[in-house]
């Protein structure tokens, strides 16, 4: 049993067959090939053949073939080379994702988590600081009962945001009604 991996590969972005097995999968001889590749059939590489472009290059797949029920008017030997070609690009795919993840591309979903909750844990401490820290500076102009209010006012509205930005994601500042004097 011969080893896929040297039947099959990736050339530019296509799924290339080895000429010998382009040959038994179509059932055409060599010298049937070599006319074809002379009457411009798609070639990738020196023994390599793109099977997605060869096939629509004889009019078996690739032109409006959109549903099952286009593939269902196919033989059977044409719909084996498609399915086939379907899993080399989709292994493929699977191979450059992979490689892209080694290749430090993405970001594990646990570090992600991590980090953002690490973040928020600052981001909450440091906003309710704030209330404090300019409650400290207001209390040398105002009295300290005014200060202790404005304290109160700015930790209510950072709780407030933060909550919002934990449910909603998206902050809306309350509007409250103007008190008439």
């Amino acid at each position: 049993m011969k080893n896929l991996n040297d039947s099959y590969k990736e050339i530019d972005g296509q799924i290339c067959v080895c000429t010998q097995e382009i040959c038994e999968k179509l059932g055409i001889a060599r010298k049937t090939l070599t006319e074809w590749e002379s009457k411009g059939c798609p070639k990738s590489a020196r023994g390599w053949w793109p099977l997605w472009e060869i096939l629509k290059w004889r009019g078996l797949i690739g032109n409006g073939i959109k549903d099952e029920e286009d593939v269902a008017g196919m033989s059977i030997a044409t719909k084996k080379l498609k399915y086939e070609m379907d899993l080399k690009r989709e292994q493929a795919e699977k191979a450059e994702f992979a490689n892209a993840v080694i290749r430090g591309e993405y970001i594990r979903k646990e570090d992600v988590t991590a980090e953002l909750q690490r973040f928020f844990v600052i981001l909450k401490r440091s906003m309710f600081g704030f209330s404090r820290k300019i409650a400290n500076e207001l209390s040398g102009i105002v009295d300290s009962i005014e200060a202790r209010r404005i304290e109160k006012m700015i930790t209510e509205l950072t709780s407030d945001a933060l909550e919002q930005l934990s449910i909603d994601g998206v902050y809306t500042a309350t509007k409250k009604k103007k008190e008439k004097t």
